[in-house]
């Protein structure tokens, strides 16, 4: 080997030896970065970087892995908020529960009657009296004149409020002329509450085949001996409907069928039988 060759291969092999050290000295080596371990102002990238290692997976910006093949699916994106499926029953059951404690007709009607029809104008024993009697009328429309219902009477127990000596007996239970005839208030009363079924075993009349034999009997019955008889369930009412032979003894007897649910009881008193005799 020549001089010149042997001084060409001393140089390459002094080159190689070099590019080892430096290499060894920077510490210079393939390198990657996870962009988990970025900040948030960007990504940061390595030039030829080689890829992660499988086990650490690919990441999102937030650090959360992420869906394979890139777009989440369509059950993901049609997900409602968290919480606002809480947020919206919540909603939806506060409004039943307004909705549920605003007093329904009865319970306005007997708010109000109860409060001003006092003493000897007095229509309804107990408030609950009045609620289960107000339930087997007729709702009827706000405003109603000279009809069964129970809006009508609602109106004269608000009428009754500065005048109760004049609008109580009306807004009871018979109607007195203004929300009905006593006759035919009092046997819609009847025929709902005394029938065959609620009174079956009693022995004495208890309820009527029909409402016009109801009727029938009803309008029978004697006029009131003084023109300012009205109905009353007060024992401070002269004379008394606690008894007699008359529809105001009968309606008082019906209430009661209904207020203590004892047809079997009551009803034949309602009929016509002692104490409102026939």
């Amino acid at each position: 080997m020549t001089a010149s060759m042997r001084w060409s291969r001393g140089l390459l092999l002094a080159a190689l030896s070099l590019a080892s050290a430096c290499s060894q000295i920077l510490g210079i080596e393939d390198a990657y970065v996870d962009p988990a371990l970025a900040g948030s102002g960007g990504s940061a990238s390595v030039a030829g970087a080689a890829s992660p290692p499988a086990s650490l997976g690919n990441h999102d910006a937030g650090g959360e892995p992420a869906v394979s093949g890139g777009a989440p699916s369509d059950g993901a994106l049609n997900q409602p908020h968290a919480g606002s499926q809480s947020s919206v029953g919540s909603a939806s059951s506060s409004s039943a529960g307004a909705a549920s404690d605003e007093p329904d007709l009865c319970e306005r009607y007997c708010d109000q009657v109860t409060r001003v029809c006092k003493g000897k104008y007095e229509q309804y024993r107990t408030f609950d009296q009045c609620v289960r009697v107000c339930q087997r009328l007729p709702p009827g429309e706000m405003g109603d004149k000279d009809t069964n219902t129970a809006s009508c009477r609602m109106r004269q127990a608000e009428l009754a409020e500065g005048e109760p000596f004049v609008y109580c007996k009306s807004a009871g239970p018979l109607g007195e002329g203004k929300c009905g005839s006593n006759c035919i208030s009092y046997c819609g009363l009847m025929q709902q509450a005394c029938t065959v079924a609620s009174t079956a075993g009693n022995l004495e009349p208890s309820h009527y085949s029909s409402s016009e034999a109801c009727l029938s009997a009803c309008t029978a019955l004697p006029e009131a001996a003084e023109a300012s008889v009205h109905y009353s369930t007060s024992a401070l009412a002269e004379p008394t409907s606690f008894v007699g032979n008359n529809v105001f003894c009968r309606t008082y007897h019906v209430a009661a069928a209904i207020e203590q649910d004892a047809p079997d009881e009551h009803c034949p008193h309602a009929m016509g039988g002692d104490p409102c005799i026939n």
